[in-house]
């Protein structure tokens, strides 16, 4: 008769001991796996999270002394302050192509006159010298530029704007309908540089009535335009490239590394630009992901710890009351590993059969956690959504340059295949190391020492 056919004899005929210890051992099971799911769970929306929100950092002018190519000149009654060390198209093809970048939002503005066009009126006062002019801005690509990407404004006609286009423009379709214009047309403009309109856009909302606005700024009077549009429309050195770049990562987590690359970027001298990371909203999104992660974590090893210590001293108390039938068997001459073998496999099988069932019991806890854990998330998402957009509101923030709004993390806690995987090898190995030390008090003891005491 093999160990493991006297373990089955063995679990049959103690009854009570084998129940006590398949329901310690279910439980500890039960615990594992839910520890586990939801470890899972938090990984997973985590890395959803990642994906969807991204980070973002900023290049732009350094407008401290420090930034040589730096100068001021008059303009009328205004100053006008730029850098002659400006982001070229070239280097922002670069960035973009840096595995782990998602977009580049590079853009550079400045004022137009279209005598021909009639514009949405604003409330402030401006000077007559204005009156007739709009913002126009060049864009490297328009599908990337932050007013898209966060949805400000899409587009509803037409194309987007590309590196490879020259006196190409976008305008809204409020705009269009008012000058009675459409795709394919040309804007006039005071420099004898036509304008055709390559598409329309539409904005999202429109300015409120009590906000306090300049004709020029009104999102429907808005231009958006190819750089080398406004590098011939400003015909001076204040514009030959870029003045800033937003650049959206896929992972907050490689920003630093990607900065590094672009840092590594030739022919960049980097006394004229800043960089500023911005990775505030996957910061606070995740905060409590991590927390629970971190939770989960301290919970499984508790749980381990404890399940070795309950079974060893469980298994321990048990088998000094077996020095009987250890006895009994070494004088059949049944060697102490195959006695050993018997003592381990008797719990392995009720462990196989306690981790089997706890896949439903998990399933079943794993059900009630989803809920508490989701309206929890939920609730903290909305509360940190809500900060974030106060705070940008009393900075003056753009949340154009944001790449996409916060969204609730769906936390799948389930049970998966590998996690019960993983339970089966973390459970057999404390199974085995618990039954291991368990028997090490009798094992240890040699047969004249057995017979003695079973007299």
């Amino acid at each position: 008769m093999n160990f493991i056919h006297r373990a089955g004899l063995y679990i049959l005929r103690k009854k009570g001991k084998s129940m006590l210890l398949f329901i310690v051992l279910l439980l500890m099971a039960t615990f594992v796996l839910t520890s586990l799911s939801i470890g899972n769970a938090a990984d997973a929306a985590e890395e959803n999270l990642r994906q969807s929100l991204g980070g973002e950092f900023l290049i732009a002018f350094d407008y401290s002394e420090n930034n040589p190519y730096l100068k001021k000149e008059q303009s009328g009654s205004n100053f006008i302050l730029y850098s002659t060390q400006q982001i070229s198209p070239d280097f922002v093809e670069q960035v973009r192509n840096i595995d782990g970048v998602k977009a580049c939002n590079a853009s550079v503005e400045t004022l137009v006159d279209c005598p021909d066009m009639h514009y949405f009126a604003g409330n402030i006062p401006i000077d007559q010298e204005f009156v007739r002019t709009t913002k126009i801005m060049g864009v490297w690509k328009s599908e990337e530029n932050g007013l898209f990407t966060s949805g400000k404004i899409s587009l509803c006609e037409g194309r987007h704007i590309t590196p490879q286009d020259k006196n190409k423009v976008i305008i809204s379709k409020d705009l269009a309908e008012k000058n009675g214009l459409k795709i394919g047309d040309l804007i006039k403009t005071d420099k004898n540089i036509d304008l055709e309109i390559a598409g329309l856009f539409t904005p999202r909302e429109l300015e409120a009535i009590s906000e306090q606005i300049t004709t020029y700024d009104k999102i429907q009077n808005l231009i958006i335009a190819d750089l080398a549009t406004l590098v011939a429309l400003e015909n001076g050195p204040a514009i030959q490239g870029f003045d800033e770049l937003a650049v959206s990562v896929e992972d907050p987590k490689n920003i630093e590394a990607i900065i590094s690359e672009v840092k590594n970027i030739g022919n960049v001298d980097w006394q004229a630009f800043t960089i500023t990371q911005d990775t505030e909203g996957y910061d606070n999104a995740t905060a409590s992901l991590q927390q629970l992660s971190g939770l989960v974590s301290t919970i499984l090893i508790v749980v381990l710890t404890v399940s070795i210590a309950i079974l060893s001293l469980i298994l321990t108390m048990w088998a000094k009351t077996r020095i009987h039938e250890t006895g009994i068997l070494l004088s059949v001459g049944i060697k102490k590993l195959s006695i050993l073998g018997q003592y381990i496999a008797e719990v392995v099988i009720l462990a196989l059969i306690a981790f089997s069932l706890s896949c439903f019991s998990s399933g079943l806890i794993a059900d009630q956690v989803y809920g508490i854990l989701q309206s929890s998330q939920e609730s903290h998402v909305v509360q940190e959504d809500g900060d974030a957009s106060q705070s940008n509101n009393k900075s003056g923030v753009d949340a154009s340059i944001h790449s996409g709004e916060i969204e609730v993390p769906d936390l799948d806690v389930s049970i998966h295949t590998e996690q019960i995987v993983l339970l089966f090898i973390l459970g057999i190995g404390v199974v085995i190391l618990s039954a291991g030390i368990s028997s090490i008090s009798v094992m240890r003891l040699k047969p004249r020492e057995i017979l003695s005491r079973m007299s």
